[in-house]
């Protein structure tokens, strides 16, 4: 190599890396004024790429000087070469260029797979900018309720607002170009994409559109799912609140209770129970709006007085709270007591009047756990049993089972009594005693089977029956004068017929001078094996069975083989005023098998001559209701046997059977 031709290629050298700095310098410091991206980001773009380009151009100018230098007719080929090796380059960088936008969405589609809403939102706004190139990208969602953007920050795609739409800031020299929907789906999200572009470009070419659309898709798709995936957690979160705390104070419920004195309770445990005896009554003569306010008002009071780390106090049943106390003596548990409940008697204010609330309570110490929860509320219901009107009942031992035949026998019994008349004559047939047990202070209890199914000894259940007919016979004294001949109806469980039973009915009938054929006992229960021979044995004294409550769940067509029945009555629900559809056709049916079993239908709830008159047609024999006399306290009803002026039925007694093809009958009356 001669020293001329290296002076020459390290001249070339010199002016070939001059010029690709120079060349650098303006492309970057223009792309850099025309896109606002910082000048080292842009400097670094592709820079493998264009060290590529810059050799080749080198090499090229290198090759054509040689060429030029030996035979300066080669210049004519060079704009050729020129354009192969552009195109070529060109044809590179769009393939690369392509291959790196979808290899970028296919990471931003799998970074989109998250199921928390936000993080989809964030992650689409800032991948949209460094997707697209824009300045910033919007995610809109719901009609504007919120939306999301990003903006180039020193070469990274921040978020940089997060809220309403209407509430975000306003763009500086920067305008929207590009718009796209997002959510086809009816019931799926709803919003738009919206890339703001600056510089000149205003326009997305044809690959980037088709990336954009394809970029929606997979962003409406994960949006939906994020949302369903958000609904199924707050669903979640809902349910598992609603299993520890009550729905309408937000207070713990008796789960909830039993939960948090399991974890935090410690040595010896208080547990208090309040109940607000008259809430029922306030909320039938407020409303059941005034009602709740009136609760939360309460509630809050004692969820002040319990906000210790040694206490807990919830709602753990309709009308009853719970305060639980720990760590503390009893004595002063006691008086913590004594305050919440005089803190909850305090009047309350709601809307334009003040009310109070009769609040008492019981309290009971002991280990924690749902033993001690259920010993507060036994003490507390024996105070209310007994009248009691303390702040708070304590019983510092052991507290005794609770059992309700044993608080029935020990209850006041009331009875009460009601005509019933033969509809056509208008006279008293039988009358109903309709028994009551006082249970407490603001609780009365029916006689019937809905208490009696809360009792499964049969000793029991005789001994409440016996009680129940017994009372029933004495105070029917005080009318047997006015009534002489007529049946007294008294409802019994059917559990309750044991030889014992009727070993007491016969000796009841004895004691009271009364015939057989004045009592009728009514059943509303399925009666089993043991207790139709008890029942065929009652009979033997004259006393008559009343089936109760026919075309019930309970009794139906099977329960007219399980005795020798004198009457069928049929179930209130079947009273004409309740405008049931299906009552005439049960009200038939039944006639039409009492005449077959010579049974007397009763149909209860009469209110209008109307009705009277329609059920005699029906071929009811007997009933009774509001039209009729209605229930009466003894004293009453005696007046009421007295001045009790029958009114007769113009029409016939004859009915006739309309569900028997190719044959009538009459229907008896009496």
């Amino acid at each position: 190599m001669t020293p001329h031709f290296s002076r020459h290629l390290v001249g070339f050298l010199v002016a070939a890396v001059a010029v690709l700095v120079f060349e650098e310098l303006v492309t970057a410091t223009a792309v850099t004024l025309a896109t606002r991206r910082p000048f080292l980001v842009v400097l670094r773009s592709l820079w493998l790429t264009r060290l590529v380009v810059a050799v080749v151009e080198i090499s090229t100018a290198g090759v054509v000087t040689v060429v030029a230098g030996l035979d300066k007719r080669a210049l004519v080929a060079l704009p050729a070469v020129m354009l192969v090796l552009h195109l070529g380059l060109t044809y590179r960088l769009r393939l690369r260029e392509e291959r790196r936008a979808w290899e970028h969405l296919a990471a931003l589609s799998d970074a989109l797979s998250a199921r928390d809403l936000d993080v989809v939102l964030h992650t689409a706004a800032g991948g949209a900018v460094d997707l697209f190139g824009a300045r910033s990208a919007d995610i809109e969602i719901t009609g504007g309720q919120r939306l999301v953007r990003a903006s180039q920050q020193d070469g990274v795609a921040r978020v940089v607002y997060d809220g309403p739409a209407g509430e975000a800031p306003e763009l500086g020299e920067v305008r929207t170009a590009v718009r796209h929907e997002i959510g086809g789906d009816p019931n799926g999200m709803h919003g738009v994409v919206r890339l703001h572009l600056s510089g000149p470009r205003d326009v997305l070419s044809v690959r980037e559109r088709a990336t954009l659309r394809a970029f929606a898709a997979t962003l409406s798709s994960s949006l939906d799912i994020a949302h369903a995936y958000g609904l199924l957690a707050f669903k979640a979160r809902r349910h598992e609140t609603a299993a520890t705390h009550d729905e309408d104070t937000g207070m713990p419920n008796r789960a909830g209770v039993l939960n948090h004195i399991s974890k935090m309770a410690v040595g010896p445990c208080h547990a208090v129970v309040i109940r607000l005896e008259n809430y029922h009554f306030l909320a039938d003569a407020a409303g059941g709006d005034r009602a709740l306010a009136l609760l939360n008002t309460l509630a809050g009071r004692l969820r002040r007085l319990s906000a210790g780390t040694t206490s807990v106090a919830g709602r753990v049943g309709d009308v009853t709270f719970a305060l639980i106390m720990w760590d503390i003596e009893a004595d002063v548990a006691y008086q913590l007591a004594c305050s919440a409940v005089a803190a909850l008697r305090r009047e309350v204010r709601i809307d334009e009047g003040r009310v109070m609330v009769r609040a008492s309570a019981g309290m009971a110490s002991g280990v924690p756990g749902p033993e001690l929860l259920d010993a507060a509320e036994r003490v507390l219901w024996r105070a209310m049993r007994q009248g009691q009107d303390r702040l708070v009942s304590y019983q510092p031992g052991p507290v005794r089972q609770w059992s309700l035949a044993r608080e029935l026998s020990r209850a006041r019994t009331s009875i009460s009594f009601e005509p019933v008349v033969d509809l056509v004559s208008g006279r008293i047939a039988m009358v109903q005693s309709v028994p009551r047990w006082l249970y407490s202070r603001h609780d009365m209890l029916t006689a019937d089977e809905y208490v009696y199914q809360l009792i499964g000894d049969p000793d029991s259940l005789e001994n409440l029956a016996e009680k129940v007919v017994a009372r029933s016979l004495s105070a029917a004294a005080t009318w047997r004068e006015a009534l002489p001949d007529t049946a007294l109806v008294v409802p019994v469980p059917s559990g309750a017929l044991t030889p014992a039973f009727a070993d007491a009915i016969r000796d009841l009938l004895r004691d009271h001078a009364v015939a057989g054929s004045s009592l009728v006992l009514a059943l509303g229960q399925p009666l089993d094996g043991d207790a139709r021979g008890v029942a065929e044995r009652i009979r033997q004294f004259g006393v008559r069975l009343l089936l109760d409550n026919y075309g019930s769940g309970q009794v139906g067509i099977e329960s007219l083989n399980a005795a020798t029945w004198t009457y069928l009555r049929l179930h209130p629900a079947y009273a004409l005023d309740a405008g049931w559809r299906p009552a005439r056709s049960v009200i038939r049916a039944a006639v039409d098998l009492a005449i077959d079993l010579d049974l007397a239908v009763i149909a209860p709830g009469i209110t209008t001559e109307e009705e009277r008159r329609e059920l005699a047609g029906l071929g009811c024999v007997l009933g009774s209701g509001p039209l009729l006399g209605g229930e009466m306290f003894p004293s009453q009803f005696h007046g009421h046997a007295q001045t009790w002026q029958p009114t007769a039925l113009h029409t016939g007694a004859q009915v006739i059977r309309l569900h028997r093809a190719g044959r009538t009958s009459p229907a008896r009356r009496g």
